[in-house]
């Protein structure tokens, strides 16, 4: 599903007391696609994504989400449909666990939107299982839960309803390294699947590995849309404007490209570097790498 934006401004407030937050958003955020929304703090990060299932209306301009259009004057009873296929994990999932029991809670979603109770148990036994969530934990209290297990109720109660676009506000907070890469592979099967996935991340890393498109926020406009590859070909003087720090490969590898290295592209990951800098060792470069480790405090040259 296709979700545009175009003309947005949003404004918390009214008259004098207005305080505006995003301005002439124009964005279109493709189907199947992994689009990650990146910016310092206070950007409008979370404003945007809440545009995206109309839990904020545009103060002005319109937000087209599939075949629904929505506008400051559209009413509460028309947003129902959009809410069913655009389903949203927050920062923190405690504020939208609410049922008395695991399972009471990733069902509610589906009997909201007209399941059976039959249906909507298997519904949530199967998004509990694909968050890898302990099933002999289903009839536990969500408030006696770890905040990672939280955030693993959380996302299976969007999964259980099935929307064809998934929003992920800091999808990894709350998860060890072996829960961040579940997730991350979770993401991947999503979007495999023919799904829209949208996430606000502050880890670079992460939206390397992850988005197909990114979108830097910065004072509530737009600094730039554009794919992946793209994006993290920019100079490093662009993102230290930004107030963005680099993915660890990225920054390593431009490190490298200002000492004489050339590569064919971008390295995301530390095996494709390795094999990168390998093809084209020699004494000279080696001492230079050795170098520059040295001085990030990365290893010891020797």
């Amino acid at each position: 599903m296709v979700i545009k934006i175009e003309g947005l401004d949003f404004a918390y407030g009214a008259g004098k007391q207005s305080v505006p937050v995003l301005k002439n958003i124009n964005v279109t955020i493709q189907k199947g696609m992994i689009t990650a929304i990146i910016g310092q703090t206070g950007s409008g990060k979370s404003t945007l994504v809440q545009q995206l299932n109309a839990l904020l209306k545009p103060t002005k301009g319109t937000v087209q989400i599939g075949d629904h259009v929505v506008t400051n004057k559209t009413k509460e009873k028309e947003l129902a449909p959009i809410r069913a296929e655009v389903g949203m994990v927050f920062q923190f999932p405690e504020s939208q666990l609410f049922a008395p029991t695991v399972l009471e809670d990733v069902m509610y979603g589906p009997k909201n939107f007209g399941a059976t109770d039959e249906e909507a148990k298997k519904a949530a036994e199967t998004a509990l299982q694909r968050v890898g969530f302990d099933a002999t934990l289903y009839e536990q209290s969500p408030f006696n839960l770890s905040g990672g297990q939280m955030r693993r109720v959380a996302l299976a109660g969007v999964l259980a309803m099935n929307p064809q676009t998934m929003v992920f506000d800091e999808p990894a907070a709350g998860l060890d390294p072996q829960g961040q890469e579940e997730l991350l592979n979770l993401l991947k099967s999503l979007r495999d699947e023919g799904k829209t996935v949208v996430l606000i991340s502050h880890q670079m890393d992460q939206v390397l590995a992850l988005a197909d498109r990114v979108l830097v926020l910065k004072d509530g406009e737009i600094a730039a849309d554009e794919p992946v590859d793209q994006l993290f070909s920019r100079p490093q003087s662009w993102f230290a404007e930004q107030h963005l720090d680099l993915p660890e490969t990225i920054a390593f590898q431009k490190q490298l490209e200002e000492k004489g290295f050339v590569f064919d592209g971008l390295c995301k990951t530390v095996p494709d570097l390795a094999k990168a800098i390998k093809k084209q060792l020699d004494p000279t470069k080696i001492r230079s790498i050795g170098s520059t480790i040295s001085e990030n405090g990365e290893a010891n040259h020797e």
